[in-house]
């Protein structure tokens, strides 16, 4: 998929945190990117096809007005256009996304069902009992708002026909690469979470296994799982492993791997189908922080840890910095665990989750004037123990951590981190040695302008650093992809 800078974006609040023409070896984003086809391109696809209906899956409050967007250029192609617009936004949102007269119609919750049969009665001209389709929302002649419920489908075993799909557009990297569920809904609820209330279910085996052969005769080679919930029935999961055992694909899972229904049979079983690198949600390692989010202690997990340590896999640990009653002495004791074991610390930043409990609770369930904070790289202060300056310094201390396992990956006679910046000169990496000895000496964290050709400050919270270093006194810090050591001596 293709990718084009953005600029002209309107975050000036974010200008001294995400900056381009500047080298650190803990580096952050420095440019704002769009993928896949821009407007002009979208409007002259409408265009070329003709079409009755354009569909537009709107999944992120925050991306919401660039889905607006493509319905203003379906309208402006024809305005005889239908317009429907589906996703999580439209599902929480469904009367703020009708205020936008370039939309038709909206569908609630799992579209499949109520998309069909909006388009056959609009084929057929029946439009006055459009408000019997469960799903579908619109404003009716009299200018009163048919609000449906969330549609929940029926028969999830309805997949779409994989032929329709040119398979070469769908790679990642050089391989053929498609989206594959097993099952849909989260039997939890946690606080922090946006997705609509919708149930757990499975999808019966037997359609499974199709979905998987024609995978395989289409020559696909990776299949990600989108589960919320993937692992949550081991028995089940484990019958699909059996499925893709000897098929050739690599699998993955961003989420829905659950660790408390794993055990070690299941994860050599998913070896063996073809997973490699494993993606665990931990939001924190403090009992009291995940009770108050609602979540499950992950007691299994911490039990398995060893046998990932020892296994194959690659393992990627996501936690949460800046939850509603988490402190920085909470995220520490996180990183210090973490930054021990053989794996890879992932940081997510907290915001407000559209739909969620604590997005309802502080916003009233309206999204509109705060679009922008509803996303990950804002750093919007929620915690007030938690300014921009404090969550970009952790995020900064996290990059630091990988780092320090990326060398060690590397280097395996490192026995102290005092051991690096030789390792840095050696490599004739001068301006990254003089940035991690500065964190090493001084607990101050630096970059290099690149243009100014000088060393500078970086916004940083220095109180977080030392709490930091402090704590982490001769604790361990262990590889990525091997168990090489060494000790913290700063």
């Amino acid at each position: 998929m293709k990718s084009m800078t953005i600029s002209g974006q309107s975050f000036p609040e974010l200008k001294e945190y995400y900056r381009d023409g500047i080298r650190t070896p803990f580096s952050m984003f420095s440019k704002y990117y769009r993928f896949g086809a821009d407007n002009k391109e979208i409007k002259k696809a409408i265009s070329d096809s003709n079409p009755h209906v354009v569909a537009i899956s709107s999944l992120f409050t925050t991306y919401s007005m660039e889905a607006q967007e493509i319905a203003g250029l379906a309208k402006e192609v024809n305005r005889d256009i239908v317009v429907v617009m589906g996703g999580t936004h439209p599902t929480v949102f469904p009367e703020i996304v009708l205020n936008n007269r370039d939309v038709d119609y909206v569908i609630r919750g799992e579209g499949e069902t109520p998309l069909f049969q909006l388009i056959q009665m609009l084929q057929s001209g029946i439009k006055d009992r459009i408000d019997e389709i469960p799903g579908v929302c619109f404003i009716k002649e009299d200018n009163i708002r048919h609000i449906s419920d969330i549609y929940i489908e029926d028969n999830i075993d309805l997949i779409p026909d994989r032929s329709f799909l040119r398979q070469e557009n769908y790679r990642i990297g050089k391989k053929n690469y498609t989206f594959f569920l097993t099952s849909r809904g989260c039997p939890f609820s946690c606080s922090f979470c946006g997705k609509p209330p919708v149930p757990y279910r499975r999808r019966s085996l037997a359609s499974i296994e199709r979905e998987i052969e024609d995978c395989v005769n289409l020559n696909i080679q990776a299949i990600d799982f989108e589960d919320d919930m993937l692992t949550y029935d081991r028995k089940f999961f484990n019958n699909i492993l059996d499925m893709l055992k000897g098929k050739g694909v690599t699998l993955s899972a961003m989420n829905g791997i659950y660790a408390e229904t794993l055990n070690k049979e299941t994860l050599e079983k998913m070896y063996d189908a073809g997973f490699r690198r494993l993606n665990f949600s931990l939001v924190d390692i403090s009992s009291t922080v995940i009770k108050k989010q609602k979540r499950h202690l992950p007691a299994k997990f911490l039990q398995l840890l060893p046998f990932l340590e020892s296994s194959a896999f690659l393992v990627e640990i996501h936690f949460i910095i800046g939850l509603p009653e988490q402190t920085p002495e909470d995220v520490i004791e996180t990183l210090i665990f973490l930054m021990g074991k053989r794996l890879l610390p992932g940081p997510s930043i907290f915001y407000f989750a559209p739909g969620s409990p604590v997005f309802d609770k502080n916003f009233n369930n309206n999204p509109e004037g705060h679009l922008k904070s509803m996303r990950s790289s804002s750093m919007t202060e929620v915690n007030p123990l938690f300014p921009r300056n404090v969550i970009y310094t952790f995020m900064k201390l996290t990059r630091f951590i990988n780092f320090v396992k990326h060398c060690l990956d590397k280097e395996p006679s490192l026995e102290k981190l005092t051991d690096i910046p030789a390792l840095l000169s050696r490599g004739k990496k001068d301006i990254d040695r003089q940035i991690f000895s500065t964190l090493l000496l001084e607990k101050r964290l630096i970059h290099y302008d690149i243009v100014k050709k000088l060393f500078a400050d970086e916004p940083q919270n220095k109180e977080i650093i030392s709490d930091f270093f402090r704590k982490a006194d001769k604790a361990v810090i262990r590889g990525f992809k091997t168990m090489n050591s060494l000790v913290v001596d700063v």
